[in-house]
């Protein structure tokens, strides 16, 4: 495991922060992986790959993760290598990464604590689901998003609702929705050997499908661990 201190300035595809997580959470335990503050870092990392998984399926051009280390916020970065005008140009989206606990019934009680903080209005609000059992009513969350103030750019909601389904929600400004099947598309990225060869731990853009995007778009869920 990389300390915190060992992250800066470098950039990671969205899969192996997953693969950093599931690695945390097979050597330590679930319980230690998810509360542990030595592990905090590889909850956002985790956090931010999915997100950034899910815009790569949306726009088509991938996206790589950078874990701030020196200041308190942003938590993460996405980054992004933009050639399109025949320089290269990075791209820079900041994410505040938030989790929904089991001692918070309600999802907006998160996100109107941290809307009430002043943030830069590029920031992202991400935030991570992880309060098992309970209902997430996306519509609802959306409606009441409408009379949120909030400062950020977009809020977002990443949430585990199988052993192998993801969904990541943009609840404002306006929905929009994505599925995610990561375990299966893992697997269909390892067995193709030209995308297995150009794939590394660090540094290398990774190319071809990533992720299965599914028109199926439950807008009421119980969160999964």
């Amino acid at each position: 495991m990389l300390a915190a201190s060992d992250y800066s300035e470098l950039w990671m595809s969205p899969y192996i922060a997953i693969r950093r997580m599931a690695t945390v959470s097979e050597t330590f335990g679930i319980e230690r992986a998810r509360t542990d503050g030595r592990f905090k870092k590889e909850r956002e990392a985790w956090t931010t790959g999915v997100f950034a998984l899910a815009l790569s399926k949306l726009n088509g051009e991938p996206w790589w993760i950078e874990i701030e280390t020196k200041d308190n916020t942003p938590d993460t970065k996405l980054r992004q290598l933009d050639q399109s005008s025949g320089n290269n140009v990075i791209q820079t989206r900041n994410i505040e990464v938030v989790d929904w606990e089991e001692n918070v019934d309600d999802i907006m009680e998160v996100i109107r604590k941290k809307c009430k903080r002043a943030y830069p209005d590029h920031y992202l609000l991400l935030v991570n689901a992880r309060n098992s059992g309970k209902v997430l009513d996306f519509d609802q969350v959306i409606q009441e998003m409408k009379t949120t103030d909030s400062p950020f750019l977009e809020v977002w909601v990443v949430a585990f609702v199988g052993p192998d389904d993801m969904k990541v929600v943009r609840v404002a400004p306006r929905a929009l929705f994505v599925d995610l099947k990561i375990r299966a598309e893992r697997e269909g990225e390892e067995a193709d050997p030209i995308h297995k060869a150009r794939h590394s731990r660090y540094g290398h853009r990774t190319t071809g499908p990533w992720i299965g995007l599914f028109a199926n778009s439950q807008r009421r869920l119980s969160v999964g661990q």
